[in-house]
């Protein structure tokens, strides 16, 4: 896992975009899946766990892209079924979001979260890192090679501290690591074992200046003194 776990004990949710395109990827999905205290299928992710041998303590969705067999095994094996309207006002990994939250996670790792051909679906689950943000919940994206996770506070969060202003993570030397603020700036922003450094730099949305940089070592750091952005890494 590329973004830091803080919490142990975190929930896995399963949705339908991109999860894997090689083994080694898979053995990565998998691992978070089966470390995860609870596993939640968003709609079409229920096929992948099944394929892999794993039932879901919760699935939900309106169950238009997945199998319906697989819906009834999974209430058969006692997975707890939540079915939603096809017209609703959230998509099916936001309502598995929402679900993990109500569950008292303070963490959640959405694998398949990005691609499956849908841009806007990818667009909208990135933006939901800082929704659940404010309300207490730490959200990692992983899909394909592709890790999306955050770090500082966004404004309204009730501040703790230096919680949540530090993200360590893991990789290999050369790996890309990417920073888009989402704040208009993100202040004191030091990284480590990048190759190119920032000491309490000034991060500015809608700048490139974050973008491309690339781990030293197997395990880098960023931290900020103030505003909120995300990191994205990238195997190479």
């Amino acid at each position: 896992m590329r973004a830091s776990l803080t919490n142990p004990e975190y929930a896995a949710i399963v949705s339908g975009g991109d999860i894997c395109f090689d083994s080694t990827q898979e053995k990565s999905a998998l691992e978070l899946i089966r470390g995860a205290k609870s596993v939640i299928a968003a709609d079409s992710g229920v096929d992948f766990l099944l394929q892999k041998g794993i039932i879901p303590q919760v699935l939900l969705g309106d169950f238009d892209s997945c199998l319906g067999e697989s819906v009834r095994f999974c209430e058969k094996s006692g997975s707890r079924i939540l079915r939603l309207k096809v017209d609703k006002d959230q998509t099916d990994t936001e309502a598995a979001l929402e679900e993990a939250l109500n569950m008292g996670f303070s963490q959640t790792v959405v694998i398949g979260a990005l691609g499956g051909g849908r841009f806007e679906h990818s667009l909208a689950n990135i933006s939901l890192i800082e929704t659940y943000k404010r309300r207490g919940m730490d959200v990692v994206l992983v899909s394909g090679k592709t890790a999306v996770c955050s770090v500082g506070l966004p404004g309204g969060t009730v501040e703790e501290g230096q919680a949540g202003r530090e993200r360590v993570f893991y990789g290999k030397p050369g790996d890309w690591v990417s920073l888009f603020p989402v704040t208009g700036e993100v202040h004191g922003v030091t990284t480590m074992n990048l190759r190119f450094p920032l000491a309490s730099a000034t991060l500015r949305r809608g700048s490139t200046l974050g973008v491309s940089n690339e781990m030293l070592k197997e395990e880098a750091r960023v931290s900020v003194d103030a505003g909120f952005m995300l990191i994205i890494l990238t195997d190479r």
